[in-house]
């Protein structure tokens, strides 16, 4: 019988745990390892509307992207929507597998997956001693609206905010890094970088960065969603290589908090 254990042999294998930022609570997050599983559902968030979905499908894995416990709870009040979906976990055997920064940080993880997804072949590390984040070289540069148009489509988001550089320039040389990922500016610039890609910019860094000569494109936090296919496929080969028989299937819960006019 395949156990939790075994997914996260295989996951770790992927993306090591050693990858993840400092800080970050990725990893195994709630359940028993040695539990046996049947049945692995795959999430870019656990939230309550998730935890509903896999009760029903009765799963006994979730394996999302974002960590379901970022800030410890302060107690456990069972009218607290959070405490009452760590209650359902529990109670209906649920174990719940967490791969966040490291798997942004995996060759041929998050950062490839989202480079990809725009179009880009020759895709290179931000920066040669670390895996942050990557870079590419566009062909032909191009202006930063119609680049942002570009983003938006590529990632079929209803909008997206962008911010042109003070330093009039073109966008030719283009970093990315998944998530929240502002702070890494400085080795943005370093890298020769005239454009960023990154979502949740703050407005304080988006003022610095604009007056350092840098354009920014944030298409928002949830294009990570493509989590859930990319993991989903990567478990389905695993189960077929490593005889799990298992089933996966990938959450319809639409987590995207933000309604858009």
């Amino acid at each position: 019988m395949t156990d939790v254990n075994d997914v996260i042999t295989q996951m770790e294998i992927f993306a090591p745990i050693e990858l993840r930022e400092e800080g970050d609570p990725t990893g195994f997050q709630i359940g028993d390892k040695n539990a046996p599983i049947r049945k692995v559902m795959t999430t870019l968030d656990v939230r309550p509307l998730v935890v509903e979905e896999a009760i029903e499908n009765n799963v006994d894995l979730i394996v999302s992207h974002h960590p379901i416990m970022f800030r410890s709870a302060k107690n456990l009040d069972l009218s607290n929507p959070q405490n009452k979906m760590y209650s359902d976990i529990l109670s209906n055997n649920i174990s719940v597998y967490s791969s966040h920064t490291n798997t942004d940080n995996a060759d041929g993880g998050m950062n490839d997956w989202l480079m990809e997804q725009l179009g880009f072949k020759n895709i290179q590390k931000l920066r040669p001693d670390s895996n942050l984040g990557r870079f590419t070289e566009l062909d032909q540069a191009t202006t930063i609206e119609e680049f942002a148009n570009k983003v938006a489509k590529s990632f079929k988001v209803p909008n997206l905010r962008y911010i042109k550089s003070e330093i009039p320039n073109s966008v030719k040389k283009v970093a990315l890094i998944g998530g929240d990922a502002g702070k890494f500016y400085p080795d943005v610039l370093e890298s020769g970088a005239d454009t960023f890609i990154t979502g949740d910019v703050y407005y304080h860094t988006a003022q610095d960065m604009q007056s350092l000569g840098l354009n920014v494109i944030d298409p928002g936090h949830n294009i990570e969603k493509i989590f859930i296919d990319k993991i989903a496929d990567k478990l389905e080969q695993w189960n077929s290589i490593n005889n799990w028989n298992i089933e996966v299937i990938r959450s319809k819960v639409i987590t995207e908090p933000y309604n858009f006019l």
